[in-house]
């Protein structure tokens, strides 16, 4: 008995022994090539288990100044003279007078300013990622890494926001009497743009925009200046029926409009005194000043939606066939002639032709409406 005891804790023993070998094996081969269970990699688990990186310090420093720079504190209604060097919250305004000053947000964010500036930033919380620019008068050039991930810096204009800064950017900002004229200039990287009735996807390196609204901002003209981008402009809702509901539903509409240089784009509002909502009315010019679409809606409703595609004499091409001219599909071009061509192809001369957009649908920019002010 006493020997078969002895026997069997042998057999146990041994077992054991071999169990803590096996394990010692898989966790080294688990810390040379990963995770054995999961096959994640422990490097990569480590990496991605780091914080985001920071690309802001919580307060901003004037980093430098040329000539004098003074400072208004968040809530307070004195301006005061700023100290380079100096870090200040998030929320005071500053103005430069005589020469330019540069202000640090992080190591690679910066903002220079020119003279007889003036700008503030927005409030944030403690440790909020974002940062945001108001400019209230002047030249400001925005220095941000290319590779800044969107939604984390904007310029928040009276009228319109710039986004998703990456790259440099230069923004001018001219209060006139009535409204003001900014000037938007990537000079590397991207931003996009978001306006009332507009919005620009994207603007890249040397692209150019100046838009201009007036104080009632029921007026606003886009121009182009440098560079081709698209413009996706409101064109209000319609509606359609749900093939497998059947019921009807609205949908918003939309026109993407291509703004090269001497492009523009005007959009008109006004306020309906029935009802209250506002009407909108909008145009679209190529480099030759020739109106290319226009169409009116109101904000909300299906029922005051229309426009059409303008298309000039010079867009129509004849064919002669036995001596009597005929229309060769309407405003579309003979390819084969010298002509401009249809309006697909007038971009290679004007630069200026809309994408399709949505015009195809219902009340679309395409539309057979009676034009202009006709319902």
């Amino acid at each position: 008995m006493n020997r078969a005891m002895i026997r069997f804790c042998a057999y146990a023993t041994a077992a054991c022994a071999a169990s803590a070998l096996f394990a010692q094996d898989d966790s080294s081969s688990g810390e040379a090539g990963g995770d054995s269970l999961s096959g994640v990699d422990p490097a990569l688990v480590k990496a991605a288990s780091k914080p985001a990186p920071k690309y802001f310090h919580e307060l901003v420093r004037l980093l430098s100044a040329e000539a004098d720079v003074s400072v208004r504190l968040p809530r307070q209604d004195a301006f005061k003279e700023a100290v380079v060097g100096k870090f200040y919250p998030n929320g005071s305004a500053f103005r430069v007078s005589g020469g330019s000053a540069e202000f640090e947000f992080g190591n690679e964010a910066s903002l220079k300013v020119a003279a007889d500036s003036e700008f503030s930033l927005a409030e944030a919380e403690f440790g909020a990622r974002a940062r945001t620019v108001i400019p209230i008068r002047g030249v400001y050039t925005v220095s941000l890494p290319r590779t800044m991930p969107t939604g984390l810096f904007f310029v928040a204009y009276p009228n319109f926001t710039v986004k998703d800064l990456a790259g440099e950017s230069r923004h001018e900002l001219m209060p006139s009497g009535d409204g003001d004229e900014a000037v938007v200039h990537v000079i590397t990287g991207m931003l996009a743009i978001d306006g009332p009735h507009y919005k620009i996807g994207r603007m890249g390196a040397a692209d150019r925009i100046r838009i201009r609204t007036t104080g009632d901002k029921l007026f606003t003209s886009l121009r182009g200046e440098a560079g081709d981008y698209k413009v996706t402009l409101d064109q209000g809702v319609s509606t359609y029926r749900d093939p497998v509901s059947g019921e009807i539903k609205k949908q918003e509409r939309s026109l993407d409009f291509s703004l090269t240089p001497q492009c523009a784009i005007k959009i008109f509002r006004k306020r309906s005194a029935v009802g209250g909502r506002m009407a909108v009315s909008v145009m679209t010019f190529d480099p030759s000043g020739e109106m290319r679409n226009r169409f009116t809606f109101a904000e909300g409703t299906a029922s005051v939606n229309f426009g059409e595609e303008v298309v000039r004499i010079q867009d129509i091409s004849f064919k002669t066939d036995g001596g009597k001219p005929s229309k060769k599909g309407g405003a579309k071009a003979d390819r084969s002639n010298g002509d401009s061509g249809d309006q697909q192809s007038s971009a290679e001369s004007s630069s200026a032709k809309p994408d399709s957009g949505d015009a195809s649908s219902e009340g679309g920019g395409e539309s057979s409406g009676g034009g202009f002010g006709d319902n």
